[in-house]
């Protein structure tokens, strides 16, 4: 699953502010990205931790705070999590108030499950990409079946024959061969991910 779009969440522990934003982030390099954004977004804050869940590449930072307390905390719980490609950045403006390590390590997990809970996500489906040939007697009538069958992005070009590419979650040989008594073909050129 993925991140649909982006969260922000805020709450107030001993009058430290905690603003956590996730993102759908893929590298490191985009991590950085989003922090140098966040950092223009709020320049006052004291500390912009941050966590990455993307694959098997994981990574965290403190940025100042108490070693493990921030970071590593962050981390776990987007290793928790069913999503993937997640960045969290937990920014904090220091209230006056000392939380302790055990504070800390409870403010910001919290705040990243916190924005985990108000997510939306999308989930990959994997699609063939399909390409198909008719004769031109007929190809009105693929068409129609094809718009029939839901497949997805359907493209027409027209040369010596129609030929169709499109995207189907099902082969759609069988039915089309049925349908149309071997006149046509779907061939499955690659299988792909599409997210709904």
């Amino acid at each position: 699953m993925y991140l649909q779009e982006e969260v922000v969440v805020r709450q107030e522990i001993k009058k430290s502010k905690f603003i956590c934003v996730l993102a759908r982030i893929k590298s490191v390099e985009e991590l950085k990205a989003l922090i140098a954004r966040l950092k223009k977004d709020y320049p006052q804050a004291s500390h912009y931790c941050s966590a990455l869940k993307a694959g098997s590449l994981t990574h965290s930072s403190d940025d100042g705070e108490p070693s493990g307390t921030a970071g590593r905390p962050m981390l776990d719980v987007l290793l928790g999590s069913a999503g993937d490609e997640i960045g969290a950045v937990v920014i904090r403006y220091f209230g006056g108030t000392l939380l302790g390590k055990g504070g800390l390590v409870r403010a910001y997990s919290s705040s990243v499950a916190l924005a985990l809970e108000q997510a939306k996500w999308i989930t990959p489906r994997t699609l063939g990409f399909y390409q198909l040939e008719a004769d031109y007697s007929i190809s009105g009538k693929v068409e129609s079946y094809l718009r029939s069958l839901n497949v997805e992005d359907l493209n027409v070009s027209y040369g010596n024959s129609a030929l169709y590419t499109f995207f189907a979650s099902k082969d759609p040989t069988p039915a089309l061969q049925q349908r149309f008594s071997g006149q046509v073909e779907a061939i499955l050129l690659k299988e792909c991910q599409k997210e709904a």
